[in-house]
């Protein structure tokens, strides 16, 4: 009987991998963590990117797990660290990829958007180029070495140390029909109730911008997660990303157990960005997740001496997913989003 438990055993084995991703390597059914070594450019030093990676001893899919692309959102940071210890390598079927902290420098700086060295949003800087700005060379490591070697990819993101969000998930359609139903199955077994259709981001693999766009452009299903607000850290808001991210690891078939399906979502078929027109303070007048009629004011924006500069208006009918909740406000960047179903 044990001579049977053992050809069983290493017939699992066989079935998976070793897995090396920067300078960490782990074998079937083990855990280790380590370092993705971005090197230094003009702009700044190397930078380290923690990463776990946890290889199951039966065979699956690889997930890749995104925290900190904007580094003073904290709760995906934090759950990423709560989901370490609850992925045993022993009952796993494939492997996960956990990036603890993608933007380094801008977490220990606490910098709200923007790296501190370079000035520029992580998000907004994929695919990456190895021998660019600093958020272009952690982007380039990101795709070359968590993106090209994942089949699905999550971004956790929350609200900002400025922004008062409401939970919710973007569910990117790329055209792809294969991707696109994948990528909704994802949507749906992930949890949150409030799911932003998007269709707009770009479709040219050299310009992705975005993280979890750029997976999706490389045929891998993926969803961009917004759980927190105003660099929070809230424990309901860590849950909830936890909670999230094990039922897709159920729905993968990844570790045991029925995934839960979201029946009846909130679909946003659109949604506008309003971006302030000069410098300023803001002054809010709704709340996230609060609905709102065309032209109703839902903040305005004021120069150092308390004269309006700026009425800010709802498009249309919908619900607010953001808005900005702090008085600094800088001319292009966005006041405020509001959905429509």
């Amino acid at each position: 009987m044990i001579f049977v438990f053992l050809i069983a055993y290493s017939a699992c084995l066989l079935a998976q991998n070793t897995l090396t991703v920067g300078q960490v390597t782990a074998k079937p059914g083990e855990s280790q963590s380590g370092f993705i070594l971005v090197p230094p450019g003009k702009d700044g030093p190397e930078v380290y990117i923690p990463i776990t990676i946890v290889n199951g001893v039966k065979a699956g899919p690889v997930l890749a797990l995104v925290a900190g692309i904007h580094g003073y959102e904290y709760p995906p940071v934090l759950a990423m660290q709560q989901l370490v210890k609850t992925l045993k390598p022993e009952t796993l079927s494939g492997k996960v990829i956990i990036v603890h902290v993608a933007n380094v420098p801008s977490f220990f700086k606490r910098t709200v958007y923007y790296n501190p060295c370079d000035g520029m949003n992580l998000n907004r800087a994929f695919p990456g180029k190895s021998d660019g700005s600093m958020c272009e060379r952690i982007a380039y490591a990101i795709t070359k070495e968590v993106i090209d070697r994942c089949d699905y990819l999550i971004d956790n993101h929350c609200g900002d140390g400025n922004e008062d969000l409401l939970p919710y998930l973007y569910c990117t359609e790329i055209g792809d029909p294969v991707v696109d139903q994948k990528t909704q199955q994802l949507a749906l077994h992930y949890g949150l109730k409030v799911i932003v259709r998007d269709a707009t981001r770009p479709k040219d693999k050299r310009l992705s911008v975005y993280c979890a766009n750029t997976a999706l452009l490389r045929g891998k299903p993926s969803l961009t997660i917004e759980s927190g607000k105003l660099g929070r850290t809230d424990a309901e808001d860590v849950i909830r990303i936890v909670n999230g991210t094990t039922n897709i690891l159920k729905h993968l078939r990844m570790i045991e157990g029925e995934p839960a399906l979201i029946f009846d979502p909130v679909w946003v078929t659109q949604y506008t960005i309003i971006q302030a027109e000069k410098n300023g303070l803001f002054y809010p007048l709704v709340h996230r997740g609060q609905h709102v009629q065309k032209n109703e004011l839902v903040g305005y924006l004021t120069d150092f001496f308390g004269n309006t500069i700026q009425k800010v208006e709802a498009p249309y009918d919908g619900m607010v997913l953001y808005i900005i909740a702090t008085p600094p406000m800088s001319q292009g960047e966005p006041i405020a989003s509001i959905g429509r179903f």
